[in-house]
């Protein structure tokens, strides 16, 4: 459960952070999260607000946290506060015993205990502690155990809980320590690669091609579930026990289900905190990027002008901050949260229809030609437009990868050739080697794995989903068998043989 107006909180903290990463500190030291571009391009008062929210809400490198109520699975007992034995001045609780439904865990002197609050308490109470200028009824709901006594089981606290914890209250004791197995399996496994913040540059990064992904955008290439969705957790756990044949993705076989488990929550908190991140700079770089600020005060005629523009462009960020900023870190947070849970829900998954006809036999979408004919005809045909990507013969080597491509804000990018939505050059397919990537599991038909890849598309890429819109369930199927010609397959049929006067028809 992030704290939404963490501005007057930890300023100490965030300062001492963002110096560290602004004066390019090299004392050797933990490793930090990085702050992304987009971050860096606005104000001042608004990085700090931004980089603020990202520690309460995920913590740091060493020691990550994650709400409650994000879909990860962090770790942690359940409990509810059974007794207080001591409350500070103002009333807040010090001292306590804890009711656990099974056996009560071993507390140590730096575990936490966190209470549970739900995301829209928590706004509330931070809203009201801005307008009122006090602090919020909500924070602190995570504090860390000074002394635990084995014979009466009281724990005493650090500092006292929030205005809103009281006897019975939900809490959770030791919470993100999943999490925390699961940093330690990543530094281990995939920082070298991924680097400690995920952004795909580690050490080693830089000899690999195609270069380790940067996971803060949250998108995975091979997955099992519709275009538009997220990745499930299945798919994580498939990938890093798979590996990605053919590039530096290795298959973790040597790790142990429960390890697999905390590497694949570890990954989706990654994604989850840049995801949030880059949400959040969208959203006030509109108004409050130092771009926006220069361009204000170039147009200023006068010293006094420009002044008078620097104060108000501060009223304005102080009020965005206050008013607009605690909503939008709730509804970035909570958008995000609810795309990765439907990831998990059965509706998400791509279901392959049908099974694969014989490509000798008729096409069950044009039946007065073979599958592979139709299939033919449509890789050639300007609406699938396969042959632009993949070359008339399937090599990779279509028009597309000599031309200039836009980028998503209309500029052109400085190669030629496909991008992904990392930036990297993309180079198609070569189909007639006969290796397909994106299995959601071991045993899963390498048919399936290229239906999907042409009705779902490949999240990321230049590769679009054709499922659906531009092709029929069958005429797909006929694509598939096709493809599977260029590989290598029916060294019986010629291509002379596959040749169609008439185009196929939908049904």
């Amino acid at each position: 459960m992030p704290s939404f107006l963490s501005i007057s909180r930890r300023c100490s903290i965030i300062s001492v952070v963002l110096l560290s990463l602004l004066s390019g500190c090299t004392k050797p030291q933990d490793p930090v999260f990085i702050e992304s571009e987009k971050a860096k391009g606005l104000v001042p008062d608004v990085r700090q607000a931004i980089a603020s929210e990202l520690l309460d809400t995920f913590g740091t490198v060493p020691a990550p946290e994650s709400p409650l109520w994000f879909p990860i699975e962090r770790g942690g007992i359940e409990g509810k506060i059974r007794s207080v034995k001591e409350r500070s001045e103002n009333g807040r609780i010090t001292r306590i015993k804890i009711r656990y439904p099974e056996e009560a865990p071993e507390v140590v002197a730096g575990d936490v205990i966190e209470i549970v609050l739900d995301p829209e308490t928590i706004l509330e109470a931070d809203l009201k502690a801005a307008e009122e200028g006090g602090v919020s009824a909500a924070y602190p709901y995570k504090v860390t155990v000074a002394e635990f006594s084995k014979i009466s089981g009281i724990i005493t606290l650090t500092e006292p809980l929030c205005e809103l914890a009281e006897k019975g209250s939900p809490c959770i004791v030791k919470p993100n320590e999943t999490l925390r197995t699961g940093r330690e399996l990543y530094k281990q496994y995939c920082q070298k690669c991924h680097a400690a913040t995920g952004d795909g540059n580690g050490p080693q990064a830089h000899m690999l091609k195609p270069k380790p992904r940067d996971l803060r955008l949250g998108v995975l290439k091979y997955t099992s579930t519709k275009t538009n969705s997220k990745a499930s957790t299945e798919d994580l756990r498939n990938l890093l026990k798979g590996g990605i044949p053919g590039t530096a993705m290795p298959a973790f076989q040597i790790l142990g289900n429960h390890e697999i488990d905390a590497l694949a929550q570890y990954t989706k908190y990654l994604s989850m905190r840049g995801e949030i991140e880059r949400g959040l700079c969208i959203e006030s770089e509109i108004d409050f990027s130092q771009e926006v600020l220069d361009e204000q005060l170039e147009e200023a005629e006068s010293a006094e002008e420009k002044r008078e523009v620097k104060e108000q462009f501060q009223k304005d960020v102080e009020e965005y901050l206050k008013i607009d900023f605690p909503e939008i870190v709730f509804d970035v947070s909570f958008d995000l949260a609810e795309k990765w849970s439907e990831a998990d829900e059965p509706e998400s998954k791509f279901e392959i229809p049908g099974s694969r006809p014989d490509g000798t036999g008729p096409s069950r979408a044009e039946p007065s030609i073979s599958s592979l004919a139709n299939g033919k005809f449509l890789y050639l045909s300007t609406s699938a437009q396969c042959a632009s990507c993949h070359g008339l013969t399937g090599k990779g080597d279509g028009d597309q990868v000599s031309k200039v491509q836009k980028k998503p804000d209309g500029s052109d990018y400085e190669e030629p050739g496909l991008h992904d939505v990392w930036g990297n050059v993309v180079v198609p397919r070569d189909l007639t080697y006969g290796v397909f990537h994106g299995a959601s599991n071991p045993s899963e038909d390498i048919a399936d794995v290229v239906y999907r890849a042409i009705g779902a598309g490949i999240k990321g890429t230049p590769m679009p989903a054709y499922g659906g819109k531009s092709l029929t369930d069958d005429q797909i199927w006929d694509l598939v068998n096709y493809i599977f010609f260029l590989a290598g397959d029916y060294k019986d049929v010629t291509p002379e043989s596959l040749d169609v006067k008439k185009p196929a028809a939908k049904k």
